[in-house]
């Protein structure tokens, strides 16, 4: 089973609070990550209001993909797991928020993928790199605008 992985870091003009409050808000994505073309909260943690899991539908390479994720969150950040997934057999992510000075914020986006597709390992390091790039190039845009 084929597994891929992408990291990037970029620096975004925005609080760290604010960075956290927008990638909290699942929700939003689809404003922001050309990719997710649906999101919906399924289950909120009543004591803190944060989101436990997630449901999306997101465009791919080799279609459209549907998928469950389940969050931990974290002062300067959050992580998912995969609980289900159409195309994808697994998925873990990472947010790591480090502030830069009150309007900056440095932002880590690490992304693994797991699945079974025959796609040319070229190919599919191409598309993991491009979904972190762009999926930071639009929290990026969507906070600096």
């Amino acid at each position: 089973m084929p597994t891929d992985s992408a990291g990037k870091t970029v620096s975004i003009k925005a609080s760290p609070d604010t960075v956290l409050s927008t990638i909290r808000d699942l929700g939003s994505q689809p404003e922001w990550i050309p990719e997710i073309l649906e999101a919906e909260v399924l289950e909120v943690d009543e004591s803190t209001g944060l989101p436990r899991t997630a449901r999306f539908k997101a465009s791919a390479t080799v279609g459209t993909d549907s998928y469950v994720l389940t969050y931990r969150h974290r002062d300067d950040g959050m992580s998912w797991t995969m609980v289900e997934g159409r195309l994808q057999t697994g998925q873990e992510g990472e947010y790591q928020l480090e502030s830069l000075g009150p309007d900056t914020t440095s932002v880590t986006y690490r992304l693994t993928i797991h699945h079974n597709l025959p796609l040319p390992g070229f190919l599919r390091n191409r598309v993991i790199k491009g979904l972190v790039d762009s999926t930071l190039t639009g929290l990026q845009k969507h906070l600096e605008t």
